[in-house]
């Protein structure tokens, strides 16, 4: 049976310590002037970093800040939206954790669709501060008016250019890197138990797997050590070369499904579900399973996350968060898709 690959990640990809010198080139190979900045909260009440993005604009200007919310609430990108056509933005520039990049992905398309530009989304450039890798996918998450969280998948959401700047990154609190840092080794888990052929992206899933069970206790031991930020970088990026089913998978569906509802940051539903999800998936292609001790170490690689998982300080139970079993058999229930809610169900109560 004949296979294909089409990679699907952003064009250019810039890394290392004081990558920020490739903005100025990048927006003006893209032919960037004025910019929509989006970011968050943190970042922009923290304001150096912001403004060192700033000063690297080069040329081109940012006359608008975008500040977005955890979980990418709808209304804040609506309000993005028209933030942005009042400004006359030709390009997006987003600065932040994975929110915040999502947000900017969908409003890149929005005002591309308005301008009848049916081919492409605007020029979109990420400097991401998380492990979190949106800046990748050509998808986007949103949270919707009821609190649930949606989507958005078109080709045109993929961005044009990547900065991995680790100094950039250095404000992001610990916990939040650890565990966006999972939130990567979820998706190498994902992406290699996906169906179909992808001996591509297995190859550097294994490997970003390998890297980030090495380097992630190193960044926890060493926090404001770029060099070990650049390699947990490098191994996220590693991690998702197959960014559709990575981010499909049965892990990131019931992370989702409980994580805007109930306030809980992405990288952390990993941390709560993966090792259930890779048991339970380890009973339905064990020796594919198998294979993943390659990375972790053993045969046992959902033990041996779970040990990542611990050693790095994370959250591992789902009840720390105020949710117990009726608002787990409701999410279960919800779900559908291939497996029987019983079975979900299951997964969650083992997290809980």
């Amino acid at each position: 049976m004949p296979w294909a690959f089409g990679y699907a990640n952003p064009r250019a990809i810039h890394w290392g310590p004081g990558a920020l010198t490739q903005l100025a080139p990048e927006l003006k190979r893209l032919q960037m002037n004025r910019v929509a900045l989006f970011t968050n909260r943190s970042l922009l009440a923290e304001g150096k970093l912001v403004e060192r993005v700033r000063g690297g604009l080069g040329d081109a200007e940012a006359p608008a800040n975008m500040v977005i919310s955890q979980h990418a609430p709808q209304s804040e990108i609506d309000a993005a939206l028209e933030q942005a056509t009042e400004a006359g933005v030709d390009g997006i520039l987003s600065f932040g954790g994975g929110s915040a990049i999502d947000a900017a992905k969908i409003v890149a398309v929005k005002l591309a669709d308005r301008r009848g530009l049916a081919y492409r989304g605007l020029p979109h450039i990420a400097i991401p501060t998380t492990l979190s890798v949106a800046e990748l996918a050509g998808s986007a998450g949103f949270t919707n008016e009821a609190g649930d969280k949606a989507g958005m998948r078109d080709v045109r959401l993929l961005l044009d250019s990547v900065i991995y700047d680790s100094e950039l990154t250095l404000a992001t609190p610990m916990a939040l890197w650890l565990s966006t840092g999972i939130r990567a080794m979820d998706h190498g888990v994902e992406g290699f138990l996906a169906e179909g052929e992808h001996p591509f992206s297995d190859t550097l899933a294994l490997e970003g797997m390998r890297r980030l069970f090495a380097s992630l206790p190193r960044a926890k031991a060493a926090p404001a050590d770029v060099e070990v930020r650049t390699e947990n970088q490098l191994a996220a990026w590693f991690t998702f070369t197959l960014p559709g089913p990575s981010a499909g998978g049965l892990s990131h569906v019931m992370g989702k499904q409980i994580g805007a509802r109930h306030d809980i940051p992405h990288g952390v539903t990993s941390c709560l579900l993966l090792p259930h999800v890779l048991r339970f998936l380890s009973e339905r292609m064990p020796e594919r399973v198998a294979l993943l001790g390659k990375a972790t170490g053993s045969v046992d690689a959902a033990g041996d996350i779970q040990h990542l998982i611990a050693s790095l300080g994370l959250p591992q139970h789902i009840a720390e968060y105020g949710i117990g079993e009726p608002e787990l058999r409701r999410a279960a229930s919800e779900l559908g898709g291939n497996y029987p809610s019983a079975e979900l169900l299951r997964i969650y109560l083992e997290a809980l």
